[in-house]
């Protein structure tokens, strides 16, 4: 939902998972911009989880799915870790985007990984 219809001044949005009925939600442009877990309004929350109830679906609260994935499924991360190691070993230079954590998620998992 944009931001002029929200009535909060940041964006809603709404995701269903690939797999299995797992729905989440959050604010901003995606799961890492700032507050995007915690700044859903509570009545949101508690319309957004009966609707997914009666759709069959589970509503998943976004700051749950932001833990450290520990499963053994692979995920974008072991896919960037493995072509980092490839391009080191063959000499080729490395950008390691400022650092960025490349540690999944279970939002990665469930959201992301097809």
């Amino acid at each position: 939902m944009p931001t002029e219809a929200t009535g909060l001044g940041r964006a809603l949005w709404v995701e269903l998972s690939n797999f299995g009925r797992f729905v989440t939600a959050g604010t901003g442009s995606g799961w890492d911009a700032p507050g995007a877990a915690t700044d859903l309004p509570a009545e949101y929350v508690t319309w957004l989880d009966a609707v997914c109830a009666a759709a069959g679906c589970v509503f998943v609260p976004l700051d749950l799915l932001l833990e450290p994935y520990d499963g053994p499924s692979p995920t974008w991360a072991d896919e960037d870790e493995a072509l980092v190691r490839a391009l080191e070993a063959a000499g080729e230079p490395v950008d390691d985007e400022d650092g960025e954590d490349r540690t999944p998620v279970w939002a990665d998992r469930y959201f992301q990984w097809v």
